[in-house]
């Protein structure tokens, strides 16, 4: 938050500074109110088996009324809660204007990551002080070094409960391209990566790449070697169902192609690039002028693999047990 200062000028914006979060506590503060009072007649009103749905739209209204979606009602409401209830230093500070919205929302987090009444206590002691003086980012890293030192034992449970849940995910987009991401990896891990990637961009010299872009193919390099004996490690075994036009195959126009489940897509460019490179295993859908498939035929046998993947060309997803 501004400190006091000469300047009339920054003055006046740390007093609007104070209004807004003197704003936000007011909204927080007024939804639970609407909130609590709705869950006692919901209680007293409505069947207990339909008290959570009865509930739930509640807090859809909710999230109406203060133009949040449902994702960031949820949250907020969460938030303002455990603000209110764990952390009344916090939750004074906040109807006070020397703490907003955001920096309450960091503590209330960092509330619900320690298990003991005590630590949390410890929490609101300390916090306001640090919060009121410092930007949201330092907040949050301070709260990070703080849940360490007071729940140490905790901290390791939670690395090795959430390094459990690792993953590589890949989202694909509707342009041809998608993201992948790496989850719950350990960070050293991660900034192990990071560093080696860095260090082989920039020694890579008289390069057009940016240094971004060079550190993206170093990545899909390092990840093409994960099984250099096996061949579809490093070229797509493509299963090509000629639902491609042949126009585009002969190079006479560029539609793209479109995946099996018809979640994205490969421009005309990367798909002829890849029928000539991949050895891909053609199939022949033979439809008619609306695009229902009529017939579906491959090259080759072993039918009970291939009548699987007709299937799913011509649904966009296997219906059939065992798919």
């Amino acid at each position: 938050m501004i400190g006091e200062t000469s300047d009339q000028r920054i003055a006046e914006l740390g007093v609007l500074q104070v209004e807004r979060a003197r704003a936000e506590y007011r909204v927080w503060s007024a939804t639970l109110k609407v909130l609590d009072a709705e869950r006692d007649r919901i209680e007293r009103e409505v069947e207990p088996q339909q008290q959570d749905l009865a509930l739930a739209a509640v807090r859809s209204v909710m999230a109406q009324a203060n133009g949040w979606s449902e994702h960031q009602a949820a949250s907020r409401i969460h938030e303002a809660e455990t603000a209110r209830d764990d952390l009344p230093a916090v939750w004074r500070a906040f109807s006070e204007g020397a703490l907003d919205a955001a920096r309450v929302s960091v503590l209330a987090n960092g509330a619900w990551k320690l298990t003991k009444e005590r630590s949390i206590a410890r929490l609101d002691a300390r916090s306001v002080a640090f919060a009121a003086t410092h930007t949201v980012g330092e907040l949050r890293r301070w709260v990070k070094r703080f849940i360490a030192r007071v729940e140490p034992d905790e901290v390791e449970k939670r690395y090795e409960d959430i390094v459990a849940e690792r993953s590589v995910t890949i989202h694909h987009d509707e342009d041809g391209t998608g993201s992948l991401y790496a989850e719950n990896l350990p960070s050293y891990v991660l900034a192990g990566i990071d560093q080696r990637l860095d260090h082989a961009a920039r020694s890579l010299s008289d390069d057009d790449r940016t240094l971004h872009q060079r550190r993206a193919d170093l990545l899909v390099d390092a990840l093409d070697h994960i099984d250099p004996d096996n061949e579809p490690a490093r070229t797509p075994n493509m299963a090509i169902g000629v639902m491609v036009p042949a126009s585009t195959l002969a190079g006479i126009d560029d539609q793209p192609a479109i995946s099996a489940d018809r979640d994205w897509i490969i421009p005309a460019n990367i798909l002829r690039t890849l029928a000539t490179s991949g050895n891909p295993f053609w199939y022949r859908l033979t439809t008619d002028d609306k695009d229902d498939v009529l017939a579906a035929s491959y090259r080759g046998y072993s039918p009970p693999d291939h009548l699987k993947n007709a299937i799913r060309y011509r649904d966009g997803t296997c219906r059939y047990p065992g798919c």
